[in-house]
Parts: C-alpha cells; structure tokens; sequence
C-alpha cells in the first residue's frame, strides 16, 4: 500500500489536489463533496461495465475506485496510517464467522456479523503518533 501511497501523493502534489499530513474530519469547502463525487462515478461505472460484461471495464472501473478511494485518504491525512487501519478493519471483519468458524450470509450473500462480532477499534491508530 506504501507504494501506491506514494503515487497517490505524486499525483495530489503535481495536480494541486489536496493533501493533509494529519489525521482530520475537517476539509476546505468543496473537497469532501469532490472526493465523494468521485467515488460515486468510479462506482456507477463499475456497475455499468458488470452489467455489460466488460472485463476490461470493471478492471479499470475497479482500479480507478480504488485510486480515487486512496487519493481521499491523502485529502484526510490518513496515509501514514492506511495499513494499520485496513489490517484493523481486516481483524474485526474475520471476527464476523460464527462459533464453529464459518460465515453467515444474509440471502443475497452479504456476510453477516456473528454473535462473536468485534467492531474495529480505529481511534487508538488514529491517535497513535508513533509513526
């Protein structure tokens, strides 16, 4: 994820795109509706290249979503801390199965949170200013 990061940042600097170097809620006007808009596009057309079958549509769909998802971490100051984030989101997600280890799956396959669910704790990384 460091190097894409970095990519991410290489892009932000040489296109004026906002970048923060610490965690924050807070952007200047405009910017989070921007970043959002994005995401949304990059979303529509996946859905549109699913509904055609067009592989190399949802691979650049897909890769531009993840793109646009990473550069708003940058918008946040979230990049020092992406991986630390994801492997908690990761930690709690695989918390979902239930007490025998297996999934369970709402009807249209969405996984399910078991009654051994533990939500991810993401303000101690948030916080953390070791890095």
């Amino acid at each position: 994820m460091d190097k894409q990061l970095q990519q991410l940042r290489e892009f932000h600097e040489r296109f004026a795109c906002h970048i923060k170097e610490t965690p924050t809620a807070e952007l200047p006007p405009g910017i989070g509706e921007v970043r959002a808009r994005l995401i949304q596009e990059e979303l529509d057309e996946y859905r549109e290249a699913l509904a055609a079958g067009d592989i190399v549509g949802i691979a650049d769909a897909l890769s531009d979503l993840l793109y646009v998802v990473m550069g708003t971490y940058l918008s946040h100051g979230l990049q020092d801390k992406a991986e630390r984030l994801f492997d908690e989101v990761h930690r709690s997600n695989m918390s979902k199965l239930d007490q025998d280890g297996q999934p369970i799956y709402r009807a249209d396959g969405k996984v399910l949170k078991s009654e051994l669910y533990v939500p991810p704790d993401l303000a101690p990384i948030l916080i953390d200013d070791s890095e």
